[in-house]
């Protein structure tokens, strides 16, 4: 298993999850503002399961960025992945 230093750039890893969509999408936007380009997965897949709690979306960055990005979110006041 690599460590965090030897990750592959172009991994996507987790930097928050949430039941609130909105929430992920302005943490989006904010990375977005501060050159950090990020991804948002599962936003859909509660609405397909027909549950608005069911499956958290995740907001997703690069590996080699994921440093910046977890924290400029907690300035912004955003809870990280508690792994």
């Amino acid at each position: 298993m690599m460590s965090n230093q030897e990750r592959d750039p172009a991994e996507l890893v987790e930097v928050l999850a949430s039941i609130d969509a909105m929430q992920v999408r302005i943490a989006h936007d904010m990375l977005a503002s501060n050159g950090i380009e990020s991804f948002i997965f599962d936003e859909e897949s509660s609405r397909m399961l027909g549950s608005t709690a069911a499956v958290p979306a995740r907001l997703m960055v690069h590996a080699d960025a994921r440093g910046d990005a977890l924290k400029l979110l907690d300035e912004l006041g955003f809870e990280g992945p508690q792994h």
